[in-house]
């Protein structure tokens, strides 16, 4: 680990099973709305010097879903075409649902649609499966300490990583029950985090315990000035006469995929 390492947090932009909550969709793609997220959202704001160690960024770490990958290009791809910041395909911090929209696309169509990237990653273990085995639901703090551990192990010293709303709300679950109800990522919205001095699981989301910068917290403040609040959501019912599933569909983006109790163990 670099000393102080700099983490920024970044969700992607607005995807088109954003518009109608459409789950079914397979791996879905940027909207033009949120291409220009990505552009006069983030890399205009970056370079014009908000976020202010943009200028010393030194890795991409990137979800391999379409959505993700495109923001990451978008917001940072002028750096690594120039070969200054390396991109990383990190497969475990995909999304956390197993419905169509949450689930990436085989490798040799990530090849196709980005080729300059190793996608070797998503290629140690099924990571397209999520009904069972390390992806699923009941993984998922497990999977966000490892991801965290990854993180914590890396010797750049400014690092961005670009995932999903659900799968942010488990990789810093010290910020439950702290932050307003369900503290949702808005689309191309970005948080700068720390790492804790302390190793150890101290119950509040160790261990590797992410730590937002009060700089995070204020500007969010003022982005969200005048935004109404956070409406409350709770998991639906998904359970027939029968007792079988409903719909089959879960929430997308992880909406419902909160962690209840904060403490992870690695």
């Amino acid at each position: 680990m670099a000393p102080n390492t700099k983490v920024i947090l970044i969700r992607h932009g607005q995807a088109t099973h954003n518009l109608d909550d459409d789950f079914s969709q397979p791996d879905p793609r940027l909207t033009e709305l949120g291409k220009e997220q990505c552009v006069k959202g983030l890399r205009d704001a970056f370079a014009d010097g908000e976020w202010g160690d943009f200028k010393d960024l030194e890795l991409v770490v990137v979800s391999p879903l379409f959505r993700t990958l495109e923001t990451a290009f978008l917001v940072f791809g002028k750096e690594f075409r120039e070969g200054k910041v390396p991109f990383v395909v990190l497969p475990e911090i995909q999304e956390t649902s197993p419905n169509p929209c949450d689930t990436g696309s085989s490798v040799e169509s990530l090849k196709a649609g980005f080729p300059s990237l190793d996608f070797s990653n998503c290629e140690r273990h099924d990571w397209l499966t999520k009904t069972h085995g390390f992806y699923t639901r009941d993984n998922l703090g497990v999977r966000a300490t490892c991801a965290r551990k990854w993180l914590f192990e890396r010797p750049e010293k400014v690092i961005a990583v670009v995932t999903h709303s659900g799968f942010l709300r488990w990789l810093t679950p010290q910020d439950f029950p702290f932050v307003e109800n369900r503290d949702k990522y808005r689309n191309c919205e970005y948080r700068g985090y720390t790492f804790a001095g302390t190793l150890a699981d101290d119950g509040e989301g160790g261990p590797f315990k992410l730590v937002e910068e009060q700089w995070s917290v204020e500007l969010r403040k003022v982005k969200r000035a005048g935004e109404p609040a956070t409406p409350a959501v709770g998991p639906p019912d998904h359970t027939t006469e029968e007792g079988t599933s409903g719909t089959g569909s879960f929430g997308g983006d992880g909406t419902f995929d909160d962690p209840e109790q904060p403490t992870i163990v690695f």
